[in-house]
């Protein structure tokens, strides 16, 4: 028995939100705030600005309008409220009583008319022959001044909660306009969209990211900096997302699903013939396809120290800082599984930040200092117990050490004291003494960083670069590539 389903057409589709639209800005508004649900909040006050025609409205721009219409209303209100005389006044605030408008609004309204007649010092009662109908009117727009009242209650109230559905969409069409009511339906989809894909996952009222959002995020970093880097002129460095980094053996492997999809095309078409014969068309199937063989890379092990002070935030250097560390991150788990990637936050104090973390990391907004020698420590923990050839810290900042560590507390100064940089130096000999290269990339230059790093190098024979937040990528990545190939520029 053949089976029909019919489907209400949708009117949101009109507005031309993808899945892809929806998670690319989404994506945004976590790397910029480190927050699924503020990120959540965020789209809810402000809509979205996509590259449709039509602009998604968010709840800001929607409570703009209602106070704009109350404001409206009130004034019309007041021309009307002069003609009542003082009877009429007392039976339309006792009628308000009677609809069940909250007191505090009728009392706020009378206060606020009694103050713009006397203000403008009219008579009462000077139409006469629209008494009845100015009183009606008054009424009415009590009533409509309750509706927006009230919508904007559901409004602070879905913001609070992380939930829209609670919002009548019949009252914002009324109140608001149809473009308003088509927004909070798109959003709305929007939000379903993204648990439905299981890029986002729902525990009660709150929101978390699967493992597959975390890898979407990174994914796109990781593209984002490629296209940028080829825009820039810096070559077709979008290849190094292709292959195994290795000289080919000449040999082949049979060919496997997630794995290289570099297939040897020769040998591939030859094991069709030998299964099915010469006739034509040679017809292929998933056990004929062969993959070329790349030499074994040695394994490395890689730190990402990554500055959290409170200058990276306040100048707005975090959110590429931490683009650039998600797609180091995702590159190293797809394209070389066998190597290690930690990523070490540093601010006051130095922490791990697991890679499924790393899309809701944040800098400090609260303590200053930047504890590199806490960072260090942090890092040569981890790679001591690494059984690799190539052990290697790439640490992002854009200031010199104001921390150091002691008695295990952290001890602040600014400008650094001597004790904080004998101190960094000193871990920075440890890490030197265990065969451990230290990559520092800048994302300012001053004087005391500048002449920090200069110690560094001497100590370490590691490298410095100055990049401005938008060029990190090409500087971090490439290098890493560079230094795991041996055979990129």
């Amino acid at each position: 028995m053949t089976t029909y389903r019919y489907f209400k057409k949708d009117d949101t589709e009109s507005l031309g939100l993808s899945r892809d639209i929806s998670i690319d800005v989404f994506s945004k508004q976590i790397l910029e705030i480190g927050n699924v649900n503020e990120a959540l909040q965020k789209v809810f006050e402000d809509g979205v600005n996509s590259d449709t025609d039509t602009p998604v409205l968010g709840l800001k721009d929607m409570e703009l309008r209602l106070l704009e219409n109350r404001s409206s209303s009130l004034e019309g209100l007041g021309r009307v409220f002069t003609h009542l005389t003082l009877d009429e006044r007392n039976e339309l605030y006792s009628k308000s009583s009677s609809l069940k408008i909250p007191v505090p609004i009728i009392e706020d309204t009378f206060k606020y008319l009694q103050k713009t007649t006397s203000d403008k010092n009219v008579s009462f009662g000077s139409d006469v022959e629209n008494e009845a109908a100015n009183f009606n009117e008054a009424l009415d727009v009590f009533v409509y001044l309750d509706k927006i009242d009230q919508l904007r209650a559901s409004f602070k109230n879905a913001i609070a909660q992380g939930d829209l559905s609670q919002i009548n969409l019949d009252a914002v069409e009324e109140l608001v306009g149809q473009d308003a009511k088509k927004s909070l339906q798109q959003i709305i989809k929007m939000v379903a969209a993204l648990e439905e894909s299981g890029f986002l996952i729902k525990n009660r009222d709150r929101y978390k990211l699967s493992n597959s959002a975390v890898t979407q995020i990174a994914k796109d970093a990781m593209k984002e900096i490629f296209n940028q880097m080829k825009k820039n002129g810096l070559g077709n460095h979008d290849t190094f997302l292709k292959g195994e980094w290795g000289d080919l053996t000449g040999q082949t492997l049979p060919f496997e699903i997630a794995g290289n999809f570099d297939i040897n095309l020769q040998k591939s078409l030859f094991n069709s013939v030998l299964r099915q014969g010469s006739g034509l068309p040679i017809r292929l199937n998933k056990d004929d396809l062969e993959i070329n063989e790349y030499e074994h890379l040695s394994q490395s092990a890689t730190v990402l120290l990554l500055d959290q002070s409170r200058s990276m935030g306040m100048y707005g250097t975090y959110t590429a800082a931490k683009k650039v560390s998600l797609a180091l991150y995702w590159l190293i788990k797809t394209k070389f599984p066998k190597d290690k990637i930690f990523v070490v936050g540093f601010s006051d104090y130095a922490m791990l930040i697991e890679g499924k973390d790393l899309p809701e990391s944040t800098w400090n907004h609260w303590v200053a200092g930047t504890n590199m020698h806490h960072g260090l420590i942090m890092a040569r923990q981890l790679l001591s117990k690494q059984n690799v050839s190539n052990r290697q810290v790439l640490m992002v900042t854009d200031g010199e050490p104001t921390v150091h560590m002691q008695n295990g507390r952290a001890v602040f100064a600014h400008p650094p004291t001597k004790q904080t940089l004998d101190n960094t130096l000193m871990e920075v000999k440890k890490c030197t003494r265990e065969g451990i290269t230290i990559n520092t990339f800048m994302l300012e230059i001053n004087h005391f960083l500048m002449e920090f790093l200069d110690q560094m190098s001497k100590i370490n024979k590691g490298r410095s670069f100055y990049t401005k937040p938008d060029e990190l990528g090409r500087y971090l990545l490439v290098d890493y590539l560079s230094n795991r190939s041996g055979k990129f520029d």
